[in-house]
């Protein structure tokens, strides 16, 4: 019998004697339990989240002070806002949100130009752009069109209120 150049490996205190083979198999049993806790499915979800859609984009700009407001309101009712004060985010109530749903409804946004300049110019008269889905409309102090002066005086408000 041909005597191994490697070196012996002394028996496990407690009498059990593996030998080489065994040692590695244990070893290898042991990595295994080890990396099973490891392997989670980390496929990601097919099932990607939407954002919210924007129910109205509004800018007020001019005046007398040079204002520079800015509010836009999704479609969930989360708000965010920039003024010449700062700016934040809030959620609406569900009544508030149907509220501007019905205003802007009752506007007729498809029927309306997308220009309304006041009718005589003024120095101190305010800008106003209302994006509704894909249309844009523009107008000015006294010449804002009747359907859309309460859904302007409802944005002011969300903006003056923060």
């Amino acid at each position: 019998m041909k005597k191994s150049s490697l070196p012996s490996i002394p028996p496990a205190p407690w009498g059990l004697s593996l030998g080489r083979t065994g040692i590695y198999t244990v070893l290898i049993l042991f990595l295994l339990l080890f990396f099973a806790g490891c392997t989670e499915d980390n496929t990601p979800s097919t099932e990607v989240p939407q954002p919210p859609g924007v129910l109205v984009d509004y800018q007020r700009t001019g005046g007398i002070a040079g204002v520079s407001d800015h509010i836009v309101v999704f479609s969930d009712g989360q708000v965010v806002y920039s003024t010449r004060q700062g700016s934040g985010a809030y959620i609406l109530s569900p009544g508030d949100l149907d509220i501007l749903r019905g205003l802007i409804r009752d506007a007729d946004i498809p029927s309306l130009k997308d220009e309304y300049p006041a009718p005589q110019p003024g120095a101190d008269y305010f800008t106003y752009t209302l994006v509704v889905g894909n249309r844009t409309i523009t107008t000015e102090t006294t010449g804002i069109p009747e359907p859309l002066s309460p859904v302007i005086i409802t944005l002011d408000g969300l903006i003056s209120t923060r």
